[in-house]
């Protein structure tokens, strides 16, 4: 038999190779037509924009030669204003010529020339007669019409004579081919009343400066423009290219001209080569391409008659491949045309439960069904002779268990026809109960088992598209947990979620079966109450709520007690929308909460209107903090040892542009709630460092610390940097803290306390007597004195257990080493008696109210020199 070569075989491919061949020959010859012309269209752009940028530079130069005009113009009117303005020359030129005064004695003379190039100085009667004239620095008879051989005056006193016009004006004659500036000004005395008028027509001072080519040359030249000079025709042609700009000068055109820079040149002589080059290039590696791709052509088309064979070899591999991979996902099955199983895979006792034997000969509608459809009638349907696949049909597992699976059915065809069918059974019960379980957890939260905000916001649409009515609304409850917060803390996180699990029951104890209680996230809860038949419904729900989460919480045996607040908005009384409702209900808890906790708020338009003002003095305070709109006031500290001023305490006000000065309990409770707090701190804390180390020598000053603030460490950073930039000794800086800043968390306080007194500061509790800490504090926590609240002060001396009081705070503060100042002295009876039971120091309005810096010295001033009178005395 004769072998065939490939070559032999491959007929068509040649005529497609001369097909390939010929399509690649003209989408050569287009490549390289389109980039010629590409080529041609970028060297024409090149000599187009070369051309526009040259003229645009002699546009430029013109109008910068223009403006160096313009500025000689303006300073020759400078010029002759000093002059013709001035009373001398008033008295010297007008009245009298005085050569004398105006030529030998240089104050008109040959200076003008020498200095200001000047080439013409005249001085005209009001008869337009020539009186006086300088000639190029020389005294001269000549009138001014003889030398310029033209009288612009006319022209001058028109412009002079207009209304509201100065008496001076300029014109552009011409002198010798060359452009002259005359500038003429009538001659006054300048105001100077010690040269009086003198009756008749003014004079007038005429100034003449002809622009000859140097100085053209030289004008140009500050504008970076070479060569400026009149065009001339019968002067030597200047090399280059020359730039023109024509002005109308008394009825006539002159035209300057300059040499211009040509920046397109410089584009042209160093783009084109490389365009040129750049198209060289081209077409030598267009022509190399197309060789190689004429030369791949061929090997493309021999290659495809051999992928054409092998495509035949890997069609009939891929149909048995597919029949195997088919039988082999889990169990297997085969039916007759009458879909009863006549074959069930080893698998499918192990997957199903059921065993083979009892199957056999049982139709598959029997063990299977398939969602929303007859399976039968899928199975059979006709036409279809092709694999097919069924998701989600359902069987009992022989537990009795729901099962799903997914399955994919082939027809037997044979030539009688289709004699039964083949597929296999995917089970997806796992991923099935899977997406439910993400379906259940997409509208539930996943700890407390209540609805999310999507189930809530969904259940809430829908009661409101129900239209409730003013005499049943529906009611949304806000709750929020109080002292929350610290179950977490001290109990962990595993009791606090406990804690939230038996608070979701006993909402759900409270409320009817068509109510809805959902957990928005953390300890916030929502509550959505339709169809309500009066308000005193909704009263004893809220005070039964309130009742049942006061009750004690017993955890891993702890007793928890915890509270919660209420807000109420009602529709549609309130509003008729989801997110309006939500946030009114919101406002009012914010207001129960801050009310007193434990409490539930019905929503007011007050409210709204409140919170737009605290949003609105955020913002003023954010900004007050970025302008530093505030400023410190000082309250002296006396020591009744040494009958001195010893320390100051440092109060913060508030210069607000629309509501005044402010006291610190009219802003620092805001502040502590947006974290503002950290920046006020961290000024005073500069502030006062820095006055006590400029203005109050030898003076202790107190800075005040928040409880909030006390929490981070930051506060010990803000110390050290305000100590750092103002070199204030520590030992003179103060912080004092109030009792109940030590109490959320008792260690880290201490260890805050301590990286304090590390730097050196001295630690004072400020109000004492008034938080919740005992005496055993003082033993506990590193302060170096108290300061006893002015509540006690304010029953001294008449009261005596107000006495007795003070008397034992005192000396239990003495046997902890500590200073003891004692707030709120008002009278000198007070200030006695604590004398007398050995209290340290007082502060309070008998030694000053808070003052500035300079009232503060000046008190201290007078407080010395009594303290030094008294010692006198006494000697």
């Amino acid at each position: 038999m004769k072998k065939h070569s490939i070559e032999d075989n491959i007929t068509s491919p040649d005529a497609d190779y001369r097909t390939t061949a010929s399509f690649i020959k003209r989408a050569l010859l287009l490549m390289v037509s389109l980039l010629a012309m590409l080529f041609v269209v970028a060297i024409f752009s090149l000599l187009s924009i070369a051309h526009n940028i040259n003229q645009d530079a002699d546009e430029r130069s013109g109008k910068l030669l223009q403006k160096a005009l313009h500025n000689r113009v303006d300073t020759l009117s400078n010029h002759i204003k000093d002059y013709a303005w001035w009373g001398e020359a008033y008295a010297h030129l007008h009245a009298t010529v005085d050569p004398e005064w105006a030529y030998t004695r240089q104050n008109m003379g040959s200076s003008l020339y020498r200095d200001f190039e000047y080439e013409g100085i005249f001085v005209l009667d009001g008869a337009e007669q020539t009186r006086y004239s300088v000639i190029k620095g020389q005294l001269s008879s000549r009138s001014l019409t003889a030398w310029l051989g033209a009288n612009p005056v006319p022209t001058l006193l028109q412009s002079m004579n207009r209304p509201d016009a100065l008496p001076l004006a300029y014109t552009m004659v011409l002198l010798a081919g060359h452009p002259a500036l005359v500038a003429m000004a009538k001659i006054t005395n300048g105001d100077d009343e010690h040269v009086p008028l003198v009756p008749g027509s003014p004079s007038a001072l005429v100034f003449v400066d002809v622009l000859d080519d140097k100085k053209l040359a030289r004008m140009g030249e500050e504008y970076g423009i070479h060569e400026a000079r009149v065009q001339d025709k019968n002067a030597p042609h200047l090399e280059g290219k020359r730039g023109t700009l024509t002005l109308p000068v008394n009825g006539q055109l002159l035209t300057l001209e300059w040499k211009s820079e040509e920046p397109g040149r410089q584009l042209i002589h160093y783009i084109l080569p490389l365009l040129i080059l750049l198209a060289t290039g081209c077409s030598t590696l267009a022509w190399m391409q197309s060789r190689n791709l004429l030369k791949k052509a061929r090997m493309y088309d021999e290659n495809s008659y051999l992928l054409a064979q092998s495509r035949q070899a890997l069609t009939a591999s891929e149909r048995r491949f597919r029949d195997v991979a088919e039988a082999t996902t889990d169990w297997i099955w085969e039916t007759d045309s009458e879909l009863r199983f006549t074959w069930l895979s080893d698998r499918f006792p192990g997957i199903s439960g059921h065993s083979i034997s009892s199957w056999l000969g049982q139709p598959v509608t029997a063990f299977m069904e398939a969602d929303n459809l007859s399976l039968a009638e899928w199975i059979t349907q006709p036409g279809q002779t092709g694999h097919r696949r069924l998701l989600h049909c359902r069987y009992r597992s022989a537990m009795g268990h729901q099962r799903y699976c997914h399955i994919a059915i082939k027809p037997v065809i044979t030539s009688e026809g289709i004699t039964g069918y083949r597929g296999t059974a995917t089970d997806v019960t796992l991923e099935v109960e899977a997406q439910q379980r993400v379906q259940y957890l997409s509208r539930h939260d996943e700890l407390t088992g209540l609805p999310n905000r999507v189930r809530m916001r969904e259940f809430l649409e829908g009661k409101l598209q129900a239209l409730p009515t003013q005499a049943h609304p529906l009611a949304m409850l806000s709750l929020d947990l109080d002292k929350f917060k610290p179950v977490n803390d001290l109990f962990g996180h595993g009791v606090g979620d406990k804690v939230l699990h038996e608070v979701s029951a006993r909402l759900r104890h409270c409320i009817r079966d068509n109510d809805l209680v959902a957990r928005q996230g953390g300890d916030e809860f929502i509550l959505i109450i339709p169809d309500i038949a009066d308000r005193q419904y909704l009263e004893s729900l809220c005070k039964k709520i309130i009742t049942e989460l006061l009750l004690p919480f017993t955890i891993n045996g702890h007793e928890i007690f915890i509270g919660a607040s209420l807000g109420v908005a009602l529709a549609p009384h309130d509003a008729v929308d989801a997110g309006d409702l939500l946030r009114y209900s919101d406002m009012a808890l914010y207001k129960a909460k801050n009310s007193g906790r434990n409490k539930w708020l019905f929503y007011t338009p007050e409210m709204a209107q409140q919170m737009v003002q605290r949003r609105e003095m955020e913002n003023s305070l954010r900004d007050a903090i970025k302008l530093q709109h505030f400023c410190l006031v000082y309250q002296p500290r006396y020591c009744l040892n040494t009958s001195q001023i010893v320390a100051a305490e440092a109060l913060i006000r508030w210069q607000h542009p629309q509501l005044g000065l402010l006291m610190p309990d009219q802003f620092i409770t805001l502040a502590e709630e947006t974290g503002l707090i950290a920046a006020i701190s961290e000024w005073v804390l500069k502030t006062a460092c820095r006055d006590a180390q400029q203005s109050l020598e030898g003076l202790a000053v107190s800075v005040n610390v928040s409880a909030v603030e006390f929490q981070s460490w930051g506060i010990v950073d803000r110390v050290s940097a305000a100590l750092r930039e103002s070199q204030l000794d520590p030992g003179r800086l103060e912080i004092e803290v109030t009792e109940n800043a030590t109490l959320w968390d008792p260690e880290n306080s201490l260890e805050l306390m301590q990286a304090l007194k590390n730097i050196g500061v001295r630690l004072l509790m400020d109000d004492f007597g008034t938080g919740y800490s005992s005496l055993s504090y003082l033993r506990n926590f590193p302060f170096d004195g108290i300061k006893l609240d002015k509540s006690f002060i304010s029953g001294m001396p008449e009261s005596e257990s107000a006495n007795t009081i003070v008397e034992n705070i005192i000396g239990l503060g003495k046997a902890f080493s500590l200073s003891i100042t004692a707030e709120g002295v008002e009278t000198q009876g007070q200030l006695q008696k604590l004398k007398m039971l050995e209290c340290d120091e007082t502060q309070g309005y008998l030694i000053g109210r808070p003052m500035n810096l300079k009232a503060l010295q000046e008190r201290r001033a007078a407080i010395d020199a009594a303290a030094q009178q008294r010692l006198e005395d006494t000697v």
